[in-house]
């Protein structure tokens, strides 16, 4: 059927317009695939490295604590193989306890300075500054473990950060300074933590 004169002023139009811009338009339309393939590429990633990470770590979990061996081995995997996701920072912790139980101090805190620096929760972070801060408190590092408790912003683990630091201005001779610590942690840690006991005690035995 023969195009009337309107529909052919149209045609000649698109095709005017396709000869000056369809390179332009054949391009964008290029990137904009590309670029969609390559964001549901990274989305389809993202999942499977998390449910990699998971199953990885629920079968960490589960090792009885004696099992040191296949605990370090399956943390450090975890942490070379997923090192992106909140796992890794969990299975340096466990890396760090296993490590600690086996006498490597050393490889302890260097896992935990990993955790403490890379780690993906706040939680994760804290628990790592904490147990830090108790190695350096052993290696008589008072400062650095100061610093290391004074570092803890998570307001869940505010308790255990100050008694720490009570234990470590204690260990200084800072008894007064140590008193206002352990008090601030019996503040934060609340009447029903199991953990606030301890602090009470120590809080006694400065005459408190």
């Amino acid at each position: 059927m023969a195009l009337d004169l309107e529909e052919q002023e149209q045609v000649d139009e698109l095709k005017a317009l396709w000869k000056k811009y369809g390179t332009y338009i054949t391009r964008a339309a290029i990137v904009f695939f590309v670029l969609y393939g390559l964001f549901q590429g990274w989305g389809y990633y993202q999942t499977k490295q998390s449910l990699g990470a998971s199953e990885l770590y629920q079968s960490l979990v589960v090792l009885d604590e004696k099992n040191t061996k296949e605990i370090l081995e399956k943390s450090q995997r975890l942490i070379n193989d997923y090192s992106g996701t909140p796992y890794a920072g969990r299975a340096a912790i466990l890396f760090a306890k296993a490590s600690y139980a086996e006498g490597a101090k050393e490889k302890a805190r260097e896992k935990l300075e990993w955790a403490s620096n890379h780690a993906k929760e706040s939680a994760t972070e804290s628990i790592a500054l904490i147990q830090l801060g108790q190695i350096l408190l052993e290696e008589k590092k008072y400062d650095e473990a100061l610093k290391k408790a004074n570092a803890v912003d998570n307001e869940g683990y505010l308790g255990l950060s100050n008694d720490l630091k009570g234990d470590v201005l204690n260990a200084m001779g800072k008894k007064e300074e140590a008193k206002k610590a352990y008090l601030e942690a019996l503040k934060r840690f609340g009447p029903k933590d199991s953990y606030a006991r301890f602090t009470q005690e120590k809080l006694e035995s400065l005459g408190v």
